[in-house]
């Protein structure tokens, strides 16, 4: 099975920029490898994390039942900020008080 495009690529400048920027002293090479890796490090470091919220052996007869709970509709979204933003002179003037 062939190996895509994309990823030949990939590995081509991920292995130049190792050899010829961070061996070889060229500050090119150097910059581009900074960017791949400084990226995929960023995305792993502040992506999406995984969240366990559970965890249960089943038996004979057990089912599971998995839910992803959204953000909700965009109507209650803005009920929502709304509702925030008219509190927020309340607050405001709570702190003055204390």
């Amino acid at each position: 099975m062939a190996i895509p495009l994309i990823v030949r690529l990939s590995r081509l400048v991920r292995r130049n920029a190792l050899k010829k920027g961070l061996f070889g002293g060229n500050r090119v090479w150097l910059a581009i490898g900074a960017f791949v890796w400084g990226r995929k490090f960023v995305k792993k470091t502040f992506g999406r994390n995984e969240e366990y919220v559970t965890t249960e052996t089943l038996t004979r007869g057990n089912a599971v039942r998995i839910e992803a709970i959204g953000p909700g509709p965009r109507r209650e979204q803005r009920v929502t900020r709304r509702e925030r933003r008219a509190t927020r002179p309340e607050r405001r003037a709570a702190r003055r008080i204390d």
